[in-house]
């Protein structure tokens, strides 16, 4: 993995990253944590963002399938940081947030990074293909 290939992916991670903080720290009190429908329907929609993300750094620096784990990791290493340390000081970040936001920011972090990590290895969940009859 080349430098230019490193930096790609983490300033995308860091966007993505930052999108997803934003958008919480915006709506997390008013909105997300009234219904649990709504709340789901909101971390799917910020994690097909962060998705769109990767999958853009993927196509900018032409990753092959192979490779695409250690993009996953350079893409969600910004984010894994800036997160834990959020989850750390978040009611000081966001005093308007209730307290128990801490953990509805974490799954929310989750879902984007699990459907970053599973478009990383989705090349090897992929069926082979049967011969043609």
């Amino acid at each position: 993995m080349s430098k230019q290939d490193i930096t790609i992916h983490a300033v995308a991670g860091l966007l993505a990253w930052v999108m997803a903080t934003a958008y919480y720290a915006a709506f997390g009190g008013a909105l997300l944590e009234r219904a649990f429908w709504f709340y789901a329907a909101n971390a799917f929609m910020v994690g097909a963002g962060v998705l769109f993300l990767f999958r853009a750094a993927i196509q900018i620096a032409r990753t092959s399938p192979r490779r695409r784990p250690r993009h996953a990791a350079a893409f969600a290493a910004p984010g894994l940081i800036g997160g834990t340390l959020t989850l750390i000081f978040l009611t000081d970040l966001f005093p308007h947030l209730q307290p128990v936001s801490v953990g509805r920011y974490g799954a929310f972090l989750f879902v984007g990074y699990a459907m970053v990590a599973y478009a990383a290895f989705e090349p090897w969940f992929k069926p082979a293909a049967s011969p043609a009859r």
